[in-house]
């Protein structure tokens, strides 16, 4: 929406909307007095106040009109209150100047503005009545005015008096209302203001002028707030809030929503680089810190004809990129991760990957959502990966190792788990590590946690490590048969393993194992024709 001087921001026009439908009780009960009063006093003033007082009725219903559908609401009212002004200033020139019955009906106009608009117009309008009332006194009958200026004073004094006292509660009331709107913390509109706005430019949004909501959410807050507390976290909220305020100016209005999320409607130009403009806005870095934001956009009304909905799917498309951008900062990372380990330990990076493996069906079979089994896959992959800060001598012992040599080993989901919670992505791959050789019974480390207690995750791959540890040779024993190894899980379902895991892992493999006979099958079929033929 385009500004004006009389409403410079968006929350000045709001203030004259509000007031209009508050005064309009009060308007029509003043207008219907000074109505009565001019039809008593017609048979001395004249019959032509009538004319004044119908006019006066006109132009009142017109104002109610034109405010609900006008672009800009507060010229209507100004135009209205001038109109009023104009006819009662005509109404004290016809009635005898300074000796007018109805000069003081000419402080009502300053009334009005004094109860709608911001301290300069109110200013200014007081200014205008001042020189609306010597006008229509002192320029009707300047011998009256100079000699009996009483009347002049009184109504000067009146005015002064009356736009005070409205301006002093209009004040009281919009402080009150702006604690009800305003974030007090950043001093942005908040979500009470956000859904009433979005009724009001609901009905300006066009598919040729569509209206852009925006919702914002800072990411990395939550690290900075532990890191600085929370007098630090204000003032980082603070300081975006007011970059963000200017990044989208007179294009529209800026929003928090609560914590770290804002929001922002744009009734401008708000292409992609004007998006652009209010990430940068909602973005800190600094020694030890790094803050950057997500966001998803909805167009009004042509992605959706529901500004509940809109909220909702912004909401949405904003949960959207930030998880997409995770995703990928998740891959990075497990990448780097992967390739530290294959470097320094060859053999426990085929491991994990035969572990990932397994993981992945077992999960499957276990019903995990698709965000589960991705984080159970990952944790299988880099579950060992606390082990390349072990000392290869330790690693590598082809006997038993001792008390001091399996403290030291007994590190290694801990060291895990606190490499990879470094990557945000990566927080809950990582609490699955950590309890990844927790035993079902509550013996194992590094914390001795029991059966629910351990995240169903980390119990599948507890168990598919086991397996694949078991059915590869190592410098101190060699290794198992597969059928040794499942009678070696059967055997220790309940005390070392989940039952049910075990379970569902027999039951994996038995399906695998089915699988490749059958592929093993129908790959010799061919083969056993081309002989047959040779």
């Amino acid at each position: 929406m385009e500004t004006s001087w009389l409403c410079p921001t968006d929350l000045d026009r709001s203030r004259v909307v509000d007031a209009n439908d508050r005064v309009r009780m009060i308007r029509k009960i003043g207008s219907g007095a000074v109505g009565v009063a001019l039809v008593v006093s017609a048979p001395w003033l004249g019959w032509w106040t009538l004319i004044l007082f119908a006019l006066s009725s006109l132009n009142f219903i017109n104002v109610d009109l034109r405010m609900r559908t006008s672009a800009h609401p507060e010229r209507v009212s100004v135009c209205a209150i001038l109109f009023t002004m104009l006819l009662l200033a005509t109404g004290v020139a016809l009635s005898g100047g300074p000796r007018s019955p109805m000069l003081p009906w000419l402080v009502l106009p300053a009334g009005m503005v004094a109860a709608r608009f911001r301290p300069q117009v109110v200013i200014a309008g007081l200014a205008l009545t001042v020189i609306v009332i010597i006008a229509a006194t002192l320029g009707v009958n300047p011998q009256a005015t100079i000699h009996h200026p009483v009347a002049v004073i009184a109504t000067l004094a009146l005015l002064t008096g009356v736009v005070s006292i409205v301006w002093a509660l209009e004040t009281a009331e919009l402080h009150q209302r702006d604690d009800a709107i305003l974030d007090p913390l950043t001093g942005l509109a908040n979500r009470r203001q956000l859904s009433d706005d979005l009724a009001t430019v609901w009905s300006d949004a066009t598919p040729e002028r569509p209206v852009r909501l925006l919702m914002f959410d800072l990411d990395g807050f939550k690290a900075y707030n532990d890191t600085f507390g929370h007098p630090g976290g204000d003032l980082l909220l603070s300081r975006v809030s007011r970059t963000f305020k200017e990044a989208v100016g007179s294009h529209g209005r800026a929003y928090r929503m609560g914590g770290d999320e804002f929001c922002a409607l744009l009734w401008g130009d708000s292409d992609e680089e004007m998006v652009e403009s209010c990430l940068s806005a909602l973005s800190a870095a600094g020694e030890g810190f790094s803050i950057t934001s997500s966001y998803g956009s909805v167009l009004l009304p042509l992605e959706t004809e529901d500004p509940e909905l809109a909220l909702q799917l912004a909401d949405e498309r904003m949960y959207a990129y930030k998880d997409s951008s995770r995703a990928s900062a998740g891959r990075q990372t497990r990448d780097l991760a992967l390739q530290i380990l294959a470097v320094h330990e060859p053999e426990l990076h085929m491991h994990s990957a035969n572990v990932a493996a397994l993981t992945e069906g077992v999960a499957r079979r276990l019903g995990l959502s698709d965000q589960e089994l991705s984080d159970a896959t990952r944790a299988a992959e880099l579950h060992e990966i606390g082990k390349v800060a072990i000392p290869y001598a330790v690693l590598h012992k082809p006997g038993p190792l001792d008390d001091e040599e399996w403290e030291l080993m007994r590190r290694h989901p801990t060291i895990g788990a606190n490499i990879l919670s470094a990557a945000p992505a990566l927080a809950r791959v990582a609490e699955i590590v950590r309890a990844a050789h927790e035993r079902h019974d509550g013996a194992g480390y590094p914390r001795g946690l029991a059966a629910e207690q351990i995240p169903l995750a980390s119990r599948i791959v507890f168990v598919c490590d086991a397996f694949d540890a078991m059915i590869s040779a190592h410098s101190y024993r060699p290794a198992m048969s597969e059928t040794e190894a499942l009678a070696e899980l059967r055997r220790c379902a309940g005390t070392q393993f989940d039952p049910d895991v075990v379970q569902a892992f027999i039951a994996e493999h038995r399906a695998r194992h089915t699988t490749q006979a059958q592929e093993n099958l129908a790959t010799a079929e061919p083969k056993a024709k081309i002989g047959a033929h040779a």
